[in-house]
């Protein structure tokens, strides 16, 4: 099965271990999602939902993000009374709920935790490129105002900057000596390829939640 993981996470060949990672997610317990409707196919079911999200400071469809305090997935999965699994993730919390519950979502200050502690691992001083690719929607524009793919070298810890400035990860973030390199496409969670140790580390980890491509 290993000679699959790369056309499943758009790894290349070669690393020992594929993982991929949770995105990091939030929780504001002041919402009372006990008393939320997730049916909104009348006018009344509408209506309660809007009167619902402006009561508890819900924006499309989620809680401000300072009112958001981290919380696991393994949490949710407990919450919700369903298996902590490979297949859990956005889309299961979607289709355990009948939606998305509007007490979770995310926000930069936590996607910017969530990028300081995998960097942590990685190693943040570790020479490091970051591409960008159109076909993944990660672009820049030339001097004829086209969108470019591009290119940057720099240590691994930078990206936490590039981060903040594109709220998403380069397509691919991958180390000069090619221990490990991370890959973002559009629409899809983080996928890493690394060592055995550095795949252990972060299976292990306290807050980051990894899962190895089956």
């Amino acid at each position: 099965m290993a000679s699959d993981v790369p056309a499943v996470s758009g790894l290349p060949l070669g690393f020992a271990a594929y993982l991929k990672l949770l995105p990091p997610l939030g929780i504001d317990r002041s919402v009372p999602v006990a008393t939320y409707s997730f049916k909104a196919r009348t006018v009344e079911q509408l209506n309660a939902r809007a009167t619902f999200w402006t009561t508890y400071g819900i924006v499309g469809g989620q809680p401000a993000p300072d009112r958001l305090t981290p919380i696991t997935y393994r949490q949710v999965a407990a919450e919700l009374g369903v298996a902590y699994t490979p297949a859990f993730g956005n889309e299961a919390i979607s289709r355990a709920d009948g939606g998305w519950p509007p007490h979770l979502g995310s926000s930069l200050a936590l996607e910017v935790a969530f990028a300081q502690q995998l960097i942590a691992v990685l190693g943040p001083q570790t020479d490091t490129y970051f591409f960008g690719s159109v076909g993944e929607g990660n672009y820049r524009w030339d001097a004829q105002d086209m969108p470019t793919d591009w290119l940057e070298q720099g240590q691994a810890g930078n990206v936490v900057d590039l981060y903040q400035q594109e709220r998403r990860w380069p397509t691919y973030t991958f180390a000069a000596d090619r221990a490990w390199c991370l890959y973002q496409g559009e629409d899809q969670e983080l996928a890493l390829g690394c060592s055995l140790a550095t795949a252990q580390q972060l299976q292990t980890h306290p807050t980051l939640e990894a899962w190895p491509f089956m």
